[in-house]
C-alpha cells in the first residue's frame, strides 16, 4: 500500500516574502500603500452609493412599511379564512358518513331494539372518536328524537328512549327537514341554551343537519350533530396574535364574537342592540359591499376578510343567508364571518419608528460589511500584484516535480548564507541522488521514472520542515537546503530520508519499484565565502556514499568524510 503523502506544489521556505524586504517593500512595491489605496478605491464609492440608497429608503419607510404589514394583515385574515372553511368541510364530511352509514340504514328498515342498539353504538363510538361533538341525534320525520347521544367531558351518554324529546317546534328541524336529499343546513354561531337561558359558563355551539332518507328514496328523519368549536375559536386566536393591529371577529349582523371585552361578546344572545355596525357604520359599508378588502380614515386602516362556511349552490339551503352586492360572484349567498384589523395612526407611526431603527441598524451592519468586503477585495487584489512579480522574480519551477530549481537554489542560497554568517547562525546542505536510476528507465519507461522522481520529491516534502528549501537539482538529483541547522541534525534528517525512501518503494498497480537513495551533508564552515562551498562538500560526500556502496548518508566536516 502506497504511503499517502500530499502532493503539493512547490515548496519553499516561511522566510520573509522575496518581494518584500524588512521594510515591506521592494523595486518601491510598498503593500501596506497599495493595500490602502485599493481600500480607499474600493470603500469610498460603495459608501456613497450605500448613503444614498439609505437616504431614499428612509424617506419611503412610513409607505413601505404600511404596504408590508397590510400585505402581512391581509395574509392572516385570509389563513384564518381558509382555515374556517376547512375546518367546516371536515364537519360536514363526519354527517354525511353518520346519515349514509350501513347502519343506520338498515335501521329505518327495521327499527327493532337490536338495530337501535346499534346506531347508538356507533353513534357512540363517533363521539368518542371526535370529543368536539357535544351531540349526535337522529330526529324522525315528525320532529321526536329517535336517537340521542350526549358527549360531555370526554363522557358518552346513549340517552335512554324515555328521555327523549319532541323537537318539532325547533327551528333547526323546521329548516333541516324541508332540504332534500344531501342538503345542508347550518346554524348560527350562537351559544347554547338550556331551559330558555344562556347556559353558563357559555357553550359555543354549531349546528350541523341534512335529511336522512331510507333505501326507497322517502325521507325519514334528519341528522344533527352539535360542533363545539372552541378549536377553531382558538386557532382563530392563534392567528390573530400574529397581526400587528387590533383584529375582531364579527358574524353577518356586526356582532362581536372574539376581539373585544367579554361584556361585548355575543351580544345578540342578550338581546343587545350595540354592534360594530352602529359603532363604525363607515367600514360596515366597505365590508358589506365587497368580500375582502381595506379603508382608511383618520382613525387608521381597517382590513377585512369574510369567511364563507358554507356555499349555497353546493350545499344547499342554510338559514339568515346574507346576500350582499356581489351576490353573483363566487361564495354569494354563503353564511359568513368577518375578520377585521386595525391599525390605528400611533402604531402606523411606531411601525415606522421601528423600520428606521431596523434600517439604521442595517446601514451600519451593510457599512461594516462593505468595509470587510472592500478589504478582502484589497487585499486580493494586492496578492496578484504579489504573485505577479513572484513570478517575474522566480521565473520557472521544475515541471516536472513542482519544486524550486535551480535557480531559486542559487538566490535563496545566497541569502541564507549571509544570513548565516551575518548572526552566527547554522547552515547545512543535504544533497540527494537516487541509486540505480538508470536501470528503472531501462526496465520500465522514462514516463514510469518520471513518476519514481515525484514518489521521492513526495517523500522528502513530507520529511523537511516548511523553512526547508527542496530543489530538483537535476536528473535524479535532489538539493534540500537546510536554514539553522547544524551538521548533526542534518545527518539525522537525511538517515530518516534513506530509511522511508527505502521503506516505502514505488507502486502503481501491480507493477512494484524498490527505491533507494544516497545522500551527501555538509555544513556552513568557518572560511567559507559562498554557499557553493558547502554544496560542493556535500557533492562530495554524494560521490563518497556512492562509491561506499549506496543507500546510505556520508558527511562531509574539516575536510573530512565521515560516515
Amino acid at each position: 500500500m502506497e504511503r499517502p503523502y500530499k502532493k503539493e506544489a512547490l515548496i519553499t521556505m516561511d522566510s520573509p516574502s522575496v518581494i518584500e524586504d524588512e521594510a515591506g517593500q521592494s523595486n518601491g512595491f510598498s503593500e501596506k500603500k497599495e493595500l490602502l489605496v485599493s481600500f480607499l478605491w474600493l470603500f469610498i464609492p460603495a459608501s456613497l452609493l450605500l448613503a444614498s440608497i439609505f437616504y431614499a429608503f428612509d424617506n419611503q419607510s412610513q409607505r413601505y412599511e404600511l404596504q408590508a404589514t397590510l400585505i402581512r394583515e391581509e395574509s392572516a385574515l385570509n389563513s384564518a379564512s381558509e382555515l374556517t372553511s376547512l375546518l367546516f368541510e371536515q364537519k360536514l364530511s363526519d354527517l354525511m358518513v353518520l346519515a349514509e352509514g350501513e347502519t343506520l340504514k338498515n335501521y329505518l328498515h327495521d327499527d327493532s331494539m337490536k338495530n337501535w342498539i346499534r346506531v347508538a353504538r356507533e353513534f357512540s363510538l363517533f363521539a368518542r372518536r371526535k370529543p368536539k361533538y357535544s351531540q349526535i341525534r337522529f330526529i324522525g320525520a315528525k320532529g321526536m328524537e329517535i336517537l340521542r347521544i350526549n358527549n360531555k367531558a370526554g363522557v358518552q351518554e346513549i340517552v335512554p328512549r324515555s328521555k327523549l324529546q319532541d323537537k318539532s317546534s325547533r327551528y333547526y328541524f323546521a329548516e333541516s327537514i324541508k332540504l332534500d336529499e344531501g342538503g345542508i343546513y347550518i346554524s348560527p354561531l350562537d351559544l347554547n341554551i338550556e331551559q330558555g337561558v344562556v347556559e353558563q359558563p357559555i357553550n359555543p355551539t354549531i349546528r350541523f343537519a341534512t335529511p336522512v332518507v331510507d333505501g326507497y328514496g322517502v325521507k325519514q328523519g334528519i341528522l344533527i350533530i352539535n360542533y363545539a368549536p372552541d378549536e377553531l375559536l382558538r386557532r382563530i386566536a392563534d392567528i390573530f396574535m400574529t397581526l400587528q393591529g387590533d383584529a375582531v371577529m364579527l358574524n353577518s349582523n356586526g356582532y362581536w364574537l372574539m376581539g373585544v371585552p367579554q361584556q361585548q361578546l355575543w351580544g345578540f344572545m342578550y338581546g343587545s342592540d350595540e354592534t360594530f355596525a352602529k359603532q363604525r357604520p363607515d367600514v360596515w359599508a366597505a365590508i358589506s359591499s365587497s368580500r375582502k378588502g381595506s379603508f382608511s380614515s383618520q382613525d387608521g386602516i381597517f382590513i377585512f376578510h369574510k369567511a364563507y362556511p358554507l356555499i349555497r349552490a353546493n350545499q344547499g339551503t342554510v338559514e339568515n343567508i346574507e346576500m350582499d352586492s356581489l351576490s353573483k360572484e363566487s361564495g354569494s349567498g354563503d353564511r359568513y364571518w368577518i375578520y377585521l384589523s386595525h391599525i390605528s395612526p400611533a402604531l402606523i407611526e411606531e411601525l415606522t419608528a421601528k423600520r428606521k431603527i431596523v434600517a439604521t441598524v442595517t446601514y451600519f451592519l451593510l457599512f461594516v460589511m462593505m468595509g470587510l468586503i472592500s478589504i478582502f477585495f484589497a487585499k486580493n487584489s494586492v496578492q496578484k500584484k504579489i504573485a505577479f512579480q513572484r513570478l517575474q522574480q522566480y521565473a520557472t519551477t521544475d515541471d516536472l516535480t513542482g519544486l524550486a530549481n535551480r535557480r531559486e537554489l542559487q538566490k535563496t542560497g545566497a541569502r541564507e548564507f549571509m544570513r548565516a554568517l551575518r548572526f552566527g547562525r547554522s547552515l547545512s546542505v543535504m544533497m540527494l541522488d537516487l541509486d540505480h536510476f538508470k536501470e528503472v528507465n531501462d526496465s520500465f519507461d522514462h514516463t514510469m521514472g518520471d513518476e519514481v522522481l515525484r514518489h521521492i520529491s513526495d517523500i522528502c516534502r513530507e520529511t523537511i520542515r516548511g523553512q526547508d528549501l527542496l530543489v530538483r537539482y537535476g536528473g535524479e538529483e535532489f538539493v534540500i537546503l537546510l536554514p539553522e541547522t547544524d551538521i548533526e541534525g542534518t545527518r539525522q534528517l537525511a538517515e530518516r530520508i534513506c530509511r522511508d525512501v527505502e521503506a516505502w518503494p514505488y507502486e502503481s498497480g501491480e507493477t512494484k519499484i524498490p527505491i533507494t537513495i544516497s545522500i551527501g551533508v555538509s555544513e556552513l564552515e568557518i572560511g567559507d565565502t559562498d554557499y557553493q562551498e558547502i554544496l560542493l562538500r556535500a557533492d562530495k560526500a554524494l560521490y563518497e556514499a556512492k562509491r561506499q556502496g549506496r543507500n546510505r548518508v556520508i558527511l562531509m566536516s574539516g575536510g573530512q568524510l565521515l560516515a
